[in-house]
């Protein structure tokens, strides 16, 4: 197994789950390795009953008092028992697990691992993990189990038994760091780091592992960084753009007036549209500060100029917004430019009638989500693409958009920039 491997070529993971996974980005079994879990779940010694809280992650220890008894629907049956230690005694409600009935008995002692809520003004715990004998639960005292983010359909679980099966295919003890590298900064070696990062033994293995990934993160984007500032290859612009009398005079007819950042932005975009060399640039600004404007004036430039320009929104939701406000604008002032919305949830003739519009030119400008890198899309002279920074829009991406046509300007806005969205430019 190597990590260009296919993640549908690890055990379990059939057509349905290779699906879910490429659903967060997950394709290979490197993307698999890489994709580092969110948060851990730490398992602790057993508290005393009496001091549970509310809304908390909790252990505790006791025995089974009374009969468990099964309730509700044949669909949604609840299991509900009764746990008691020295200190006082907690409501514990399972869902679809009517077996336990026959499982606990009376007296029986175990230890429960789950989230305390309030139910009719008395705590418990709804359906807790059980180690029953008791002992069990030594296997994972103070372990940290990873938490990973997830889709619908796609299970932790599923993820924890694919990354463990990726770890033991893959040769990790190939270092990429230099061995005085990693001793002057105290890092640890890449295999151990891998490891540690998914399934720590403990807190101090997983501070050693993520503080070598996080070096090694940075490293490579300051030394890409580096790289782009001393190249002197750059692309040549295929589209250049004088800025069109049609976008001053949507400035001037606005109900407000760009602020000084504003005009600074679009102004400097319009000098990088007419330059000898492609536009890379990342717009950063706070929510509300007026992005959105400075993309569509973008856009009717390039429109203007008879290009095209597509603009591509994480949800479906987010581009229709766009579509509709970039629509109204455009009616609102009589701008003769024909606006497309392509997703993925729409019918396959729906798909159809834009795909033509694409393809013929009419459409000069395209809103949407990852639809618009799909295969089936063929554009006329597509010459600017805006994105956002939760995009993976990179230098696959582009070469998708150039083996359609020409090298496309490529213009990124961030709320938030981080070291992913500095490293797309």
């Amino acid at each position: 197994m190597i990590e260009q491997t296919s993640i549908k070529e690890i055990k379990g993971v059939g057509e349905k789950t290779q699906k879910l996974f490429e659903k967060v980005g997950i394709f290979t079994v490197g993307d698999l390795i890489r994709y580092y879990p969110r948060g851990y779940d730490v398992y602790e010694e057993a508290i005393p009953i009496s001091e549970v809280e509310e809304g908390h992650m909790q252990t505790v220890s006791g025995a089974v008092f009374g009969k468990v008894q099964v309730s509700g629907t044949r669909n949604m049956q609840v299991t509900t028992a009764h746990i008691k230690d020295l200190t006082g005694t907690i409501q514990v409600i399972w869902f679809r697990m009517p077996f336990l009935r026959n499982t606990l008995k009376s007296g029986q002692p175990v230890i429960l691992r789950g989230k305390v809520t309030r139910r009719r003004n008395r705590l418990v715990m709804e359906h807790p993990e059980l180690f029953c004998p008791p002992d069990k639960y030594d296997e994972k005292l103070n372990t940290l189990q990873p938490i990973y983010g997830l889709t619908a359909g796609l299970s932790n679980n599923i993820v924890m038994k694919a990354v463990k099966q990726a770890l033991e295919g893959l040769d990790l003890s190939k270092e990429s760091l230099p061995e005085e590298l990693r001793l002057k900064y105290q890092l640890a070696e890449y295999n151990y780091a891998v490891r540690g990062i998914h399934f720590p033994e403990d807190k101090e293995v997983f501070y050693h592992a993520r503080k070598r990934l996080v070096f090694e993160e940075f490293l490579s984007f300051i030394l890409s960084l580096r790289k782009l500032k001393t190249s002197n290859e750059r692309m040549s612009n295929e589209y250049v753009m004088e800025e069109h009398p049609a976008v001053a005079e949507l400035i001037q007819k606005l109900p407000y007036q760009l602020t000084k950042a504003q005009m600074k932005v679009w102004r400097e975009i319009s000098e990088n549209m007419k330059s000898d060399t492609v536009m890379s640039r990342l717009v950063q600004g706070d929510v509300g500060s007026g992005k959105t404007i400075i993309a569509v004036l973008a856009l009717l430039n390039a429109a203007m100029n008879g290009y095209q320009g597509a603009m591509m929104a994480p949800t479906e939701v987010l581009a229709r917004q766009h579509y509709e406000s970039i629509c109204t604008l455009f009616e609102t002032y009589d701008i003769p430019v024909k606006v497309v919305l392509l997703t993925g949830s729409m019918t396959a003739k729906e798909k159809r009638k834009v795909y033509d519009r694409i393809e013929c030119g009419l459409a000069k400008i395209i809103i949407g989500t990852h639809a618009l890198i799909q295969d089936k899309v063929f554009y006329d002279n597509l010459a600017l693409v805006i994105t956002d920074e939760q995009h993976r829009f990179g230098v696959k991406q582009r070469e998708t958009f150039a083996n359609k046509g020409g090298v496309p300007h490529v213009l990124v806005m961030s709320a938030t920039p981080i070291p992913r969205t500095l490293a797309i430019i």
